[in-house]
């Protein structure tokens, strides 16, 4: 019975480890991107054409509730490359708080000038809120904050259930246990060590 806890328990390590990694490999990828387009975009003026607040609906089967979640789209008018884009961006998340996003999109009245940045390959790939704020780099440290707690459970319980070197009778060679006097297969007498 022993055996099948140490193995279930190695199971679990083997499969947390890698998630784990996997996870804050993708956390690392996605805060690099984010940090490419605040130090690498070029920025420019745009014009807000309009805002508005979105709305979302999530339906839990389990608990047979609906969860509403509220966003913010903007669409911005702007030159780039000497040519001009109207394009649609959102937050990249979600709130549960519809005051809150209620007031943000309202601080985008159309008319409105803001700066925003724009992929240089692709000028209708645009960010109106990259700045190092927690919103813009909430989805990293979530997955960064999630790499870190499942690779430290695998390692952790991977040290845990790590196989012991096997204690062998001087005598015989067979296997013997911590704190025996006598070897169980040759009689022979033990050091206590």
């Amino acid at each position: 019975m022993a055996m099948q806890g140490k193995s279930a328990g190695k199971l679990v390590g083997v499969i947390f480890t890698p998630i784990g990694l996997g996870l804050l490999g993708f956390g690392g990828w996605s805060a690099n991107r984010q940090y490419t387009i605040l130090k690498y975009w070029p920025t420019v003026e745009g014009q807000v054409v309009t805002s508005r607040l979105t709305h979302h609906v999530s339906h839990d089967s389990e608990s047979n509730s609906d969860t509403d979640s509220y966003g913010v789209e903007v669409v911005f008018r702007y030159t780039a490359n000497g040519k001009e884009y109207v394009t649609p961006s959102d937050l990249g998340y979600t709130s549960s708080s519809y005051s809150g996003m209620r007031r943000l999109a309202d601080s985008y009245a159309p008319g409105a000038r803001r700066v925003i940045k724009y992929n240089p390959a692709d000028p209708n790939d645009i960010r109106f809120n990259a700045a190092y704020t927690f919103g813009f780099f909430f989805l990293p440290l979530v997955l960064g904050g999630m790499g870190v707690v499942f690779a430290g459970l695998g390692i952790g319980i991977l040290v845990a259930f790590r196989p012991t070197m096997a204690l062998l009778c001087p005598s015989c060679g067979q296997p013997i246990e911590r704190g025996q006097k006598f070897c169980p297969n040759c009689a022979s007498p033990l050091h206590p060590s």
